[in-house]
């Protein structure tokens, strides 16, 4: 008898495991409300984060559109492949033009050098900023060139100097396609921000070595939560500088999605769970329905400081709405920028 519960329990949790992340999975598509998709012909998408995952998937769609989306790469070889990809995956469909410049955002000078380059090729029609680049980093105390936490500055203070090199394109009202159009940033966030706080820019800015190896010996999920809910308060802190311009900037949260990202889990973690994640969360073509929406929906336009999920507005971490908070931060990852490229 003892047998037969030991097969039908070797049976049955894999079964049920199965059945539960498929029901998830069929509970959580995305089913986005009616909208209308805006002409990106003539327009140019800045992104980062291209090269895989929910980036490379939402870079496909712009393309789709018309649009001229410049991406921004550490691995050239890599970044041209993908653009043949990318190319060859349109399958006849009219489509726009795809590039790919060297950035690397945990170093601010090379932020610098890529807006610049941005700005000398198509100055005139940059309409949107997409940040969909994202890490999490398991190794100790790793730091940039400029001594920063890397996963702060990857995923967070390059985002800002990014936006800030090319905030004067934005508020060029005579920018894209149509003058009248309004222009966007779309922050790609996550659910994990509200577990975040914003003692990364403490640690950063104070300058002081024990605090920084405190820090940088954190979890490195806690190191990711941190660096997302400054993304949410950067959103915050734009949606309030732009807020008589034609400037909207909207944050998304893509659900839970099987993409490369995992990679920086423990190989062990990966092979334990690759069965239910290929299976019950989300593709990145599905995830970057959303993002899509956010940068070209005509219904997403005017709804500056939102965060959407499929989207429909939802509500971020209390903490992500202090203005003050956000100013703050913004001012203290500004120093800290001007402090890199000196």
């Amino acid at each position: 008898m003892w047998r037969r519960a030991v097969k039908t329990t070797a049976v049955g949790i894999p079964a049920a495991a199965v059945c539960g992340s498929l029901w998830y999975r069929e509970t959580h598509r995305p089913v986005l409300p009616p909208h209308r998709l805006r002409d990106l012909s003539e327009s140019t998408i800045v992104m980062t984060g291209a090269t895989s995952g929910i980036g490379k998937a939402a870079a496909a769609k712009f393309l789709s559109l018309g649009a001229t989306v410049v991406c921004g790469c550490r691995d050239l070889n890599r970044g041209a492949a993908v653009k043949n990809e990318l190319l060859d995956g349109s399958k006849g469909v009219s489509v726009g033009q795809v590039e790919f410049l060297p950035l690397d955002l945990s170093d601010m000078e090379s932020v610098k050098q890529f807006a610049h380059e941005c700005q000398r090729r198509h100055s005139n029609s940059i309409v949107v900023i997409v940040s969909a680049a994202a890490e999490i980093i398991y190794e100790p105390g790793a730091k940039t060139p400029q001594g920063l936490d890397r996963t702060f500055a990857t995923n967070h203070l390059g985002v800002q100097a990014l936006v800030a090199e090319l905030e004067p394109v934005l508020l060029n009202e005579a920018t894209g396609r149509a003058p009248h159009c309004r222009r966007r940033v779309v922050l790609l966030g996550s659910r994990l921000e509200t577990r975040g706080s914003v003692d990364p820019v403490v640690v950063q800015s104070s300058g002081g070595a024990e605090l920084h190896q405190q820090y940088a010996a954190a979890d490195p999920m806690t190191r990711y939560a941190d660096s997302k809910r400054c993304n949410m308060l950067l959103a915050t802190a734009l949606a309030e500088r732009w807020r008589d311009r034609a400037v909207d900037v909207l944050s998304v949260s893509p659900g839970m999605v099987h993409t490369s990202l995992w990679r920086h889990f423990p190989k062990w973690y990966q092979a334990l769970t690759f069965p239910i994640r290929a299976i019950a969360l989300r593709s990145a073509e599905e995830a970057a329905e959303g993002v899509v929406f956010a940068a070209a929906a005509e219904e997403a336009g005017g709804k500056s400081g939102a965060y959407l999920s499929d989207g429909v507005e939802i509500e971020p971490s209390q903490g992500s709405r202090d203005a003050h908070l956000a100013r703050r931060l913004y001012e203290e990852c500004r120093q800290l920028i001007e402090k890199c490229t000196r």
